[in-house]
C-alpha cells in the first residue's frame, strides 16, 4: 500500500473524529424558551430558599425560650406573606438583582439575551446566549402598564457553549456598544386579572435597540405578581438580524444561521 493511501486514509479518519468531537460538543440541548409557569414555580423556589437561613443563636434542647421569644403557632402549609400590596399593583417595579441567580440549568433570577436556529455540518442545534445583568423598571397606573425600560448589559453575554461567545460579542460589537434596552412606547392594558395574582399575557409595542440601531418591535409578554410585592415578567419577540447591523458568525463547523431570531427576556420585579 502506498505511502499516499495510508496518509490519506489517515487524514479522512482524523476529518471523521473532528466533526465527532465538534458534534459531541454542540449537540448540547438549548435552555428551553421563557416560560411564564416554569419561572413562576422558579421565583418560588428562589424565595423559599432564601427564608432558610439557620438560626445563629440555636436553643439548647433543655431551655425554654422566654415567652415573649415563642413563634405563633401556625399550620406546616401556612403561608406567611410579608408587606402584602394592600394598595394593588398601581405603582413602580424594579427589576431585581438579588433574587435567584441566573445560570442555564435553571433559569433563575433575571435575565436576557438570544436564541437562533445554526446548522452545522452534523445537525440542527439551537444557539442561545444570555445576560444576567439586566437592570430597569416598570411602572403600572390605574392597571395598565404606562411605563417600562429594561437595559441589558452586553458584556456579560454567555451562552450554552462557551465556544460560541467570542463570536457572539464580535457579531454584536459589545465593546462599542456595550448595552442593549427595550423602552415601552405604548400603554398596555393589563386587565383585572394580574392583581388577583392570575397569569396574564399581553402584546406590549415598544423600541428595542442593539448596537445603536433602534427598531420598534411588539413583545409577546406574560407576568404573574405575588401577594408579597414579588412578581415575574417574561417576554420575548422575532426579529432579523439584519435589521440592526448584526452579521451572523461564520466557521468551518457552520453551514447556516437563521436570518431571524428571538429576543427574549425574563424579568423578577419587586414594589420597593
Amino acid at each position: 500500500m502506498s505511502k499516499k493511501r495510508v496518509l490519506g486514509g489517515a487524514v479522512v479518519v482524523l476529518a471523521i473524529v473532528g466533526i465527532g468531537v465538534w458534534w459531541l460538543v454542540f449537540k448540547d440541548e438549548a435552555p428551553a424558551a421563557v416560560d411564564l409557569t416554569a419561572a413562576a414555580d422558579q421565583l418560588d423556589e428562589d424565595l423559599a430558599a432564601a427564608e432558610e437561613v439557620p438560626d445563629e443563636d440555636p436553643v439548647e434542647a433543655d431551655e425554654e425560650p422566654e415567652a415573649s421569644e415563642k413563634p405563633e403557632a401556625r399550620d406546616s402549609d401556612e403561608v406567611i406573606v410579608d408587606d402584602p400590596i394592600e394598595e394593588g399593583i398601581d405603582g413602580t417595579w424594579i427589576v431585581d438583582d438579588e433574587i435567584g441567580s441566573f445560570d442555564f440549568e435553571t433559569a433563575s433570577g433575571s435575565f436576557a439575551g438570544f436564541r437562533v436556529d445554526e446548522e452545522l455540518v452534523v445537525g440542527a442545534v439551537t444557539a442561545v446566549g444570555r445576560s444576567g445583568g439586566v437592570s430597569g423598571s416598570l411602572r403600572i397606573e390605574d392597571g395598565d402598564l404606562v411605563a417600562a425600560e429594561v437595559t441589558v448589559d452586553m458584556t456579560t453575554i454567555v451562552s450554552n457553549d462557551s465556544r460560541r461567545e467570542r463570536a457572539i460579542r464580535g457579531a454584536l460589537s459589545t465593546s462599542e456598544f456595550p448595552t442593549a434596552s427595550f423602552v415601552l412606547t405604548e400603554p398596555v392594558a393589563l386587565g383585572d386579572g394580574v392583581a388577583d395574582g392570575e397569569e396574564v399575557t399581553v402584546q406590549a409595542r415598544g423600541d428595542l435597540t442593539i448596537k445603536g440601531i433602534t427598531r420598534a418591535v411588539t413583545f409577546s409578554i406574560g407576568a404573574v405578581v405575588r401577594g408579597d410585592g414579588v412578581g415575574v415578567v417574561v417576554g420575548s419577540a422575532d426579529i432579523v438580524w439584519a435589521d440592526f447591523d448584526v452579521s451572523t458568525p461564520s466557521a468551518a463547523i457552520v453551514v447556516s444561521v437563521a436570518d431571524e431570531g428571538v429576543v427574549e427576556f425574563q424579568l423578577v420585579v419587586a414594589k420597593p
